[in-house]
């Protein structure tokens, strides 16, 4: 049974048996993690309050074969706004278990600290991931009509295809599968 303690990003809070919740993190030395939270939903309990989407929080959780969250002390004040939680959105889908990467992370907190994103920033996460190339000059080509332009381009996160935004009219997509990177 090892224990952590480390800095995360809360990502999502789902609900887990009448008691208990289910958070999914993004932590800076153990990557994306989902652990749950005993009794996090009585309302007596100290954690919840810390643990909402958009935190930056320093936890400490131990590893029973799946991680427990133990305690949680927030930094920032868990404001959010749509961008953020798009955001938040885009790295839980994104980002794969248990891969710690630095980079990301401190991508991801700058971000969360600011309560702004911008459309380079998906591009970075995307090339840090490797689904673009990192350079920014690089221009990318679209998916549909095989044309590199530099129009405003556009990332589907459910089919991992670029689109520029001519393409984009024809094809009947949720908002939240979507991020725009130039």
């Amino acid at each position: 049974m090892a224990e952590y303690y480390t800095p995360a990003i809360v990502l999502r809070k789902d609900v887990k048996n009448d008691k208990d919740s289910l958070y999914i993190l993004y932590t800076r030395s153990l990557g994306k993690i989902s652990a749950i939270a005993k009794s996090a939903r009585k309302i007596t309990s100290k954690l919840s309050g810390h643990l909402s989407p958009g935190r930056i929080a320093d936890i400490r959780l131990i590893d029973k074969g799946s991680f427990q969250l133990l305690d949680a002390l927030s930094k920032n004040g868990g404001r959010s706004n749509k961008e953020i939680a798009k955001f938040l959105y885009f790295l839980d889908n994104m980002t794969p278990y248990n891969q710690a990467d630095p980079h990301l992370w401190y991508i991801a907190k700058e971000v969360v600290e600011r309560l702004e994103v911008e459309p380079i920033v998906y591009r970075e996460i995307l090339g840090i991931m490797g689904f673009a190339p990192i350079e920014k000059n690089v221009l990318l080509k679209c998916n549909r009509c095989k044309k590199i332009g530099t129009q405003t381009q556009y990332f589907i996160m459910s089919d991992l295809v670029f689109l520029c935004a001519n393409c984009l009219k024809d094809v009947k997509i949720e908002e939240n599968d979507l991020v725009k990177i130039v």
